[in-house]
């Protein structure tokens, strides 16, 4: 009898212990899964910052090209501005002598001297 009660109660651990290690296998399985998720909501928040970061530094170059660009035209007009006096002068050489040639004009001036 008291071999049967023993065999009953090592039955009876034995399976507490099993089930113990079935809980502890469902609680790792639970972590695991958990882990995976915040690691993938953690690699979608970097992704997301990175995309972020990105959109910042284009609009960053896009805000610099616009100011390079306003500079450029406001340069450009005023080269035109300075070189239209210097088209309006040759224009009235070339009238007045019929020569067209830049470089003539300059041979003819030179030589009078």
């Amino acid at each position: 009898m008291k071999n049967i009660e023993k065999e009953q109660r090592d039955r009876q651990e034995r399976i507490h212990e099993l089930q113990k290690c079935i809980r502890n296998k469902e609680e790792s399985v639970q972590k695991r899964i958990e882990r995976q998720r915040r690691n993938q909501e953690i690699a979608e928040a970097a992704a997301n910052e990175n995309k972020d970061l990105t959109e910042l530094k284009m609009r960053d170059s896009l805000q610099i090209q616009k100011l390079w660009n306003a500079f450029m035209r406001k340069k450009m007009d005023n080269e035109m501005r300075n070189s239209q006096s210097i088209d309006e002068a040759f224009k009235a050489i070339k009238t007045a002598t019929g020569v067209t040639d830049v470089q003539e004009m300059v041979k003819k001036f030179l030589q009078r001297e």
